[in-house]
């Protein structure tokens, strides 16, 4: 994971020091995060609440790296089948439920690349824009996987 070597682009000009800093600034982020993801797991396995967590599926990335931590339930390698406007995978882990298996397919409104959207505020970080689910993409999951309710895709209503 380039994030975390001296070698990765947004480490350009920094001294040897200063890049030192700031991997072990992130690597203890990423400590921080995973500690509070766990906690907020197993919270939802004692107290048996249903809880849903979304992440990037994309190589390397941590959570799917570690060994530690609960294989995705399921991973949709192509969000724009279902709507969104960016291909990208993505897992969800499903916790103390099942997914339902519909599958409503709907062509998204406009396709994006991460080439032609907006970039992120700081380097290292994704713009608001690659971050979220398009309207579409989110009504889909959730009548395909949590409500499992058949769409007509020319009603673009949850109920």
């Amino acid at each position: 994971m380039m994030e975390y070597t001296f070698e990765h682009l947004n480490q350009r000009g920094l001294t040897t020091q200063q890049k030192f800093e700031r991997v072990v600034e992130r690597i203890q982020n990423r400590e921080k995060f995973l500690i509070l993801l766990y906690k907020l797991v197993g919270i939802a396995q004692v107290r048996g609440l249903r809880l849903i967590i979304e992440n990037p599926a994309t190589q390397p990335h941590y959570l799917l790296l570690t060994q530690v931590f609960l294989r995705p339930t399921i991973i949709d390698k192509d969000r724009t089948r279902r709507g969104d406007y960016f291909k990208k995978p993505t897992a969800y882990w499903f916790i103390n439920c099942e997914p339902e298996q519909g599958e409503t397919l709907q062509e998204p409104e406009k396709r994006k690349t991460i080439l032609n959207s907006k970039a992120g505020a700081k380097a290292g970080i994704c713009s608001e824009e690659r971050s979220m689910l398009s309207q579409d993409y989110a009504r889909n999951f959730i009548c395909d996987f949590i409500l499992g309710r058949k769409q007509d895709i020319g009603q673009l209503q949850l109920f």
